[in-house]
């Protein structure tokens, strides 16, 4: 029979009350061999030793202790959507520094708020929506995205993502807010919210040219000293191999910072940057998925010119630029090495690279970047 209290292998109302335990552990709904830890938002077995690993974990602590400075996890049980980790029990009895190393390496939470907005349900905004959710770094019941119409909130309902029309219900409810509406929209749409009051989310901008200053002081109606983040991601962060730059702004705290990079690292590749060279970012990664996938149509173009069935074609020009794409990140060799090595001399590599520097091929893209950042200066300028 299966011992209750300390040695159960199911959750123990004992746990609700006691000191050391009470504080974050709650019962999974429908699964009474898992408990929930409501600072990490990170399922665990019911079992004391799994208990006492995950508590002794520096990240588990980190949490707890930004809990308390920042409220920005909430007291829920995060529930079978969690990221579920088992722990041998024999770790249950580490000490020592290097094991609390190797603890931290078995639990491996993740900073993240309690809840989260989506002002606007674009492309843009589905895309990071579609990869948190992947990555089970949000929870869709404590999600909450608005929109003019119910065009895009339908896809996001089936999902399980709360959504509304008023745009007020998102900022009141959530720990921090994507606005992620066109550059005209966003002063109508900032003008249109009442005073928050005494709750002050962190809000992370996707607005195209829109300033960190000019942010904080449209959100000052708002709130007093606005947290903001300028982030420029891309929408291959649907598929997590994204792009996704960002800047802090003045008011934000590290606890911010650390919110910001887990959920933005889901997309893909994000980095912090100044933000000086945020619209650089917009011409380059924002923009430059539109020139590659033209680049792919063209491609599988000439193979079906050349007699290639039209999906053989097209596969094998999306292939060929994923692969290209993984040369150069994997390898760190310059991309004209790489291009070097595939010209043989006298060869059909060559002849064709002559024909795109005939054509201004490199000249066209460089143009490209330069067009795309100057129109995110210009209509930053705008607002």
């Amino acid at each position: 029979m299966v011992k209750s209290g300390n040695y159960s292998r199911k959750y123990s109302k004992e746990w609700d009350k006691e000191d050391g335990l009470r504080e974050w552990v709650s019962r999974v709904p429908g699964d009474d061999t898992k408990a929930a830890c409501r600072y990490c938002r990170t399922v665990i077995r019911a079992h004391r030793a799994d208990l006492k690993v995950h508590s002794l974990a520096k990240k588990h602590k980190k949490n707890a202790e930004l809990s308390t400075i920042t409220g920005l996890f909430a007291a829920f049980p995060y529930g079978d959507k969690g990221r579920e980790h088992t722990v041998d029990k024999d770790k249950a009895d580490m000490k020592g520094e290097g094991d609390e190393r190797a603890l931290d390496a078995a639990v491996g939470e993740i900073v993240n708020p309690a809840s989260v907005g989506f002002i606007g349900c674009g492309n843009m905004a589905q895309a990071m929506l579609t990869a948190f959710l992947k990555k089970g770094l949000v929870n869709p019941s404590l999600t909450i995205a608005s929109a003019p119409s119910d065009r895009n909130l339908g896809k996001l309902r089936e999902l399980g993502v709360r959504t509304t029309q008023d745009n007020n219900d998102v900022v009141i409810s959530s720990d921090l807010v994507f606005v992620c509406v066109k550059p005209h929209q966003l002063t109508s749409m900032l003008g249109d919210l009442p005073p928050l009051g005494n709750h002050s989310p962190l809000f992370v901008s996707v607005v195209t040219g829109v300033s960190l200053g000019h942010l904080e002081t449209m959100l000052c109606s708002l709130v007093e000293n606005p947290r903001v983040v300028r982030a420029m991601p891309n929408t291959p962060s649907a598929v997590g191999q994204g792009c996704c730059l960002y800047a802090l702004g003045t008011h934000t705290t590290p606890s911010d910072a650390e919110t910001t990079s887990s959920l933005l690292s889901a997309l893909g590749m994000s980095a912090q940057i100044p933000e000086y060279q945020i619209d650089a970012a917009c011409g380059l990664s924002g923009s430059g998925p539109a020139y590659i996938y033209m680049a792919i149509e063209a491609l599988a173009d000439g193979g079906v010119k050349m007699g290639l069935p039209r999906q053989l074609a097209q596969t094998l020009a999306a292939q060929t630029v994923k692969g290209a794409g993984a040369m150069v990140l994997e390898t760190g060799k310059h991309p004209g090495q790489l291009k070097d090595e595939v010209c043989s001399p006298g060869g059909t590599t060559i002849a064709a690279v002559h024909t795109l520097e005939q054509n201004s091929f490199r000249n066209s893209l460089i143009s490209a970047v330069e067009a795309s950042a100057l129109r995110s200066k210009e209509l930053g300028a705008k607002e």
